[in-house]
């Protein structure tokens, strides 16, 4: 939840809320937004439908006395009419299943000018491929009282050329966002089954739904949260048009009414999990009592009567009772820690009653097992515009956001390192991870915001992502149980990206492999020796949407701070790995690696993060078997990626014979290093300098290395970039 100042001009007049009858006021709490028309902001392929959805909000206040009709034209495509849906001049708001969120979602045409009625609404049957930007126009005629008016919003739709490009089971999730039971005087988010077809469309994985804790435990219309007691949804596809109808009020709470959604809509396509985002007051002595935002994961509701608006004050509970109310396998982010939340001016308090976490609030929240990191990575803002309805000349202008991406994110790392190194120092580690969420409210498209003037910003619903790893023979269409997907998240087993993938492992037995039981992978911590044989490894991977990569740094962070250990620079290359010797970097002590990558893509470019890997380099680690194996091991090349030349290194156990061979992408040998040779125990090197058996320099591209020795075979794998 991002409050700005502005926020104040409503609760200035916060006296007379309380007295006015909701009834009275045209739409209460929807200033920015009466009728919402959405689509994902990409969809995977030109083959997969795009869902548009229509909301409707709050006709309890004031009923759409006559809906004549809802219609959405391609502008791609000379404002040829996709759907054309007549409502007869339907009354909206006269059945208490249409008061608070009337929704229709379709995903096929009506009234197309060539393609019948209900083909899938994918790019490909309109004539669009992957790498295209379909611009859509959805316009809502209606009579309201004595006039009619039409309300219009403009959105674009990205094709892309799969899913996100993340690696076997790893699977992204947003793991801030807002729906529906998010209700308040400044904000709401999306139904559930909208945000289910919208997710799949775009390809994420799985998300949490973390409303606000102000808001789920309402049973009615509050002064300044709102209930949702009894909605509909309509969703119409290729199957037909199937209408349901929510009762709420059965569930006795908005957290009741978001279990039984989350329960009814969660499946092997897409994972969903009730959390919260919950207020908890500060225990920092100068912003002591006022809002903090932490985002929790606990099976069990934590009860947050006092929100810090206007009459809720002090906030309950602080941030220690919330802590230790978690129970089980629950567990808890910091959310957006450097925000601040509070709305004041000239020393006069608005009403937002929020602040940044601060240090001495980070620090007490560490002394509770269940607090495991910061979400810094929080939004994607990096143009704006004026024009909720149609935001898309601004954006292509270039006009700045405020505080734009990545400022925030950029300082917001440094804090983190800052306490991982801290925390180094006091020489009992303690992992502290980071995430990434969007903070979407609904916002499928791009978001929108109330202000003095209202505005939009480039954000959306899974533009952020925290994306786990999860072992077992998982797909995306076959995802893990969210309950292990959590788990990874609890665990660090993750990395926070708006776009690219990048992963880091630790191979202990150099078998290309750093998913063994004794490797360390994303998350993980133990302890090796100074002179450790391991290899680190690299993994990155892009999509043409989010840009080539243009610079991947491995850091460390001890006791003294952060540094570089090295920086790759994979120029024009979407996807490759590369890998070097541990003991190549002479650590000594607990080591924090991690690593970030950069892609070319805008001014800003996209961006990923892993969690670190905790390593305790020490001379000499007692009850470990340091017994040569019997196979070669150490197998890698330095560097990597390579040009011209490159150093493969291999060790052997014991005397034996050794054929060394390099083979393209396609298999067919290019050159034999060493040939049949016999070759002593221990450590040994060789040369390629990028040439074939003839002498012709090889062109950039993947490598594959055959290590042939008497004892055993090992490949490995490499680039040659020019």
């Amino acid at each position: 939840m991002r409050h700005l100042l502005f926020v104040a001009l409503l609760l200035i007049a916060s006296s007379s809320f309380a007295h006015i009858d909701p009834d009275d006021s045209r739409y209460e709490n929807t200033l920015a937004k009466d009728f919402i028309m959405d689509a994902p902001w990409r969809v995977i392929d030109e083959n997969t439908p795009i869902p548009v959805t229509i909301i409707i909000k709050d006709c309890d206040t004031d009923d759409v006395r006559d809906l004549h009709w809802i219609r959405i034209w391609d502008e791609s495509n000379g404002n040829t009419i996709l759907w054309d849906h007549d409502f007869n001049d339907e009354e909206i708001g006269d059945n208490a299943s249409e008061h608070n969120y009337w929704t229709y979602i379709t995903k096929v045409t009506e009234g197309h000018p060539s393609l019948p009625n209900g083909t899938a609404l994918t790019p490909a049957n309109l004539g669009y491929s992957v790498g295209d930007n379909i611009r859509l126009k959805v316009s809502i005629y209606y009579r309201d009282d004595w006039f009619n008016y039409t309300e219009t919003r403009h959105i674009r739709i990205n094709v892309g050329s799969g899913r996100f490009p993340w690696a076997d089971n790893w699977f992204g999730g947003d793991i801030h966002y807002h729906t529906m039971y998010t209700n308040n005087i400044y904000e709401y988010g999306a139904p559930l089954p909208a945000v289910k077809h919208t997710a799949i469309a775009m390809g994420l994985n799985w998300l949490t739904a973390t409303d606000h804790s102000c808001d789920l435990d309402e049973t009615g219309d509050g002064t300044y949260s709102y209930a949702t007691q009894q909605w509909e949804y309509t969703l119409q596809d290729v199957g037909g048009t199937f209408t349901d109808y929510r009762d709420v009020t059965a569930q006795g709470s908005s957290w009741g009414g978001l279990g039984a959604d989350v329960a009814d809509l969660d499946c092997p396509e897409f994972r969903l999990y009730r959390a919260v985002e919950l207020n908890v007051g500060s225990v920092e002595s100068s912003t002591l009592g006022k809002t903090l935002h932490c985002l929790v994961y606990n099976d069990e509701y934590i009860h947050s009567p006092d929100s810090g608006a206007p009459g809720e004050r002090p906030i309950s509970p602080d941030l220690l009772t919330a802590m230790d109310q978690i129970s089980g396998n629950g567990f808890a982010y910091c959310a957006h820690p450097l925000s601040d939340l509070s709305a004041e001016f000239l020393g006069f308090d608005f009403g937002a009653n929020g602040a940044p976490w601060g240090s001495y609030n980070l620090t007490q929240a560490l002394t509770r097992e269940s607090f495991r990191g910061f979400q810094i990575f929080n939004t994607r803002s990096t143009v704006t515009s004026l024009n909720q309805n149609n935001p898309w000349g601004d954006f292509d202008a270039g006009v700045v956001a405020d505080n734009p991406y990545p400022n925030e994110l950029l300082a917001g790392v440094d804090v983190w390192d800052n306490f991982i190194a801290t925390d180094i120092a006091s020489g009992t580690p303690r992992k502290l991870f980071m995430s990434g969420g969007s903070d979407a409210h609904g916002d499928f498209n791009y978001s929108t915001y109330m202000s003095l003037d209202d505005y939009a910003e480039d954000s959306a619903m899974g533009k952020v992502q925290t994306v786990a790893f999860v072992p077992g023979s998982w797909t995306a269409d076959n995802l893990p149980p969210v309950e292990d997907l959590l788990a990874s998240y609890r665990n660090g087993h993750t990395i926070s990206t708006d776009g690219p993938f990048l992963e880091i492992g630790i191979d202990t037995n150099n078998d290309s492999d750093w998913y063994d039981e004794a490797d360390l992978m994303i998350g993980d911590d133990g302890s090796l020796p100074t002179d450790t044989n391991a290899t680190l490894h690299l993994r990155w991977a892009s999509l043409t949407e989010f840009g080539q990569i243009e610079l991947i740094r491995l850091l460390a962070i001890d006791a003294t701070g952060t540094t570089e250990l090295l920086a790759l620079y994979p120029d024009e290359l979407y996807e490759g790995e590369s890998s070097t010797a541990l003991s190549d970097f002479n650590l000594e002590g607990w080591v924090a690696l991690r690593a970030e990558l950069l892609t070319a893509d805008g001014l800003a470019g996209h961006r990923a993060f892993t969690n670190p890997i905790w390593v305790n380099f020490t001379e000499q680690i007692s009850g470990i078997n340091n017994t040569l194996p019997v196979m070669p091991n150490q197998l890698l090349n330095v560097p990597n990626p390579f040009n011209p030349r490159t150093e493969i290194r291999f060790g052997l156990p014991a005397d034996t014979s050794v054929t060394l061979q390099i083979f393209n992408i396609q298999g067919e040998l290019v050159r034999e290093l060493i040939t049949n040779q016999q070759l002593a125990s221990g450590d040994h090197t060789s040369i390629w300098d990028g040439k074939n058996s003839g002498g012709t320099s090889m062109p950039s591209g993947t490598y594959h290395y055959r290590l042939i020795t008497g004892i055993g075979t090992l490949n490995g794998k490499m680039s040659l970039v020019k």
